[in-house]
């Protein structure tokens, strides 16, 4: 079980780094680069997931999903939600 969560981890780190680098070379050509904001409009609770969603196109059942998992493992999603709700700047 620890090798899956391992390797899902593993992925969604790759994915949000490959995002982070097309962010960058999207920036470069001129066009509007994207702030990594709270979005509480489309947010069930807080609206983390549905502001790293915005960010990363990535579709937000895919980071809550992500999110729930790393709740379950050791509470660490917990930690990791309140510490992105207290450093992202609000969408509004």
């Amino acid at each position: 079980m620890f090798g899956v969560i391992r390797i899902g981890a593993y992925l969604v780190s790759a994915l949000t780094a490959w995002q982070f680098v097309q962010g960058d070379v999207n920036g470069m050509n001129g066009a509007l680069q994207k702030h990594l904001t709270l979005d509480p409009a489309h947010g069930m609770i807080l609206g983390v997931c549905a502001g790293v969603s915005d960010f990363t196109n990535i579709d937000v059942s895919l980071i809550r999903l992500a999110w729930a998992l790393l709740v379950l493992y050791r509470g660490v999603g917990i930690l990791l939600y309140i510490l992105a709700f207290l450093i992202m700047p609000s969408n509004g």
